[in-house]
């Protein structure tokens, strides 16, 4: 296996973070339901002792994060194998 840098991996969590943040609003104008479920994962964090931002462009923001994630990581594997 060739050695590899992990600069595929850092591109995205870099592109995940600048797009996340620049569509966080329209999460909460297209998909209410999903902000809503982060702003309760959010709170529930926060209960736990986690000093974790309640606004609504930070759930915004995670929600559209995990989903390029996902989408990230199912496209890297099917690419790999």
């Amino acid at each position: 296996m060739p050695a590899t840098t992990g600069a595929s991996h850092g591109f995205a969590a870099f592109a995940t973070l600048l797009i996340g943040t620049m569509f966080s609003k329209f999460v909460w104008e297209l998909l209410p339901p999903l902000g809503e479920l982060s702003l309760l994962v959010i709170g529930t964090l926060r209960q736990l002792g986690l000093a974790v931002p309640a606004s609504r462009q930070f759930a915004g923001t995670i929600v559209v994060m995990v989903g390029l994630s996902f989408l990230w990581g199912v496209l890297y594997h099917v690419s790999r194998h």
